[in-house]
């Protein structure tokens, strides 16, 4: 009985040689990996650096401060009523920092309008402070042609 693979004595040499550089290379990786190679441990600094520029680039996103704006509100009464307010955009990524600076005449246009149409009393409820945020979020949004703003905060926000 034959055991010969091919038929041909050099060709089974062949094979057999490259079989047995393949297990031997295998073989040699293995003990490489597992006992002569051994991964440095981390430096216990250049991972608590790290590890903080991470956590301050997550944590306090760069934000974009709109200038104080005074918008009159209607009112029923004689009495005259306004918002005094400073409002901070808070950008998905702060590449959109730019697109908010160079719109900011029809973003500061944007919210005069949304107070403008709104209540004093609605505006001094916390639901109308709400839907004033997403009003001028959803509408800074449409001006940028882009979803760029994620939220916003009012630094200021006084009615009179």
């Amino acid at each position: 009985m034959s055991t010969s693979l091919t038929g041909k004595k050099q060709i089974d040499l062949a094979l057999v040689g490259l079989s047995l550089l393949a297990t031997l290379g295998a073989l040699g990786v293995i003990i490489y990996t597992q006992m002569i190679y051994k991964k440095p441990l981390p430096s216990d600094i250049l991972e608590r650096v790290k590890m903080i520029e991470e956590s301050r680039k997550a944590v306090f996103p760069e934000g974009y401060k709109l200038d104080k704006l005074i918008i009159n509100l209607k009112s029923r009464r004689s009495k005259l009523r306004y918002l005094d307010v400073v409002i901070h955009f808070v950008p998905f990524h702060p590449k959109f920092n730019d697109d908010l600076e160079t719109n900011k005449a029809l973003i500061n246009d944007a919210v005069i309008d949304i107070a403008g149409s709104m209540e004093p009393s609605e505006l001094n409820s916390s639901m109308g402070k709400i839907l004033f945020e997403t009003r001028v979020r959803k509408r800074v949004n449409k001006i940028i042609r882009k979803k760029a703003v994620k939220e916003l905060y009012f630094s200021r926000f006084v009615i009179q």
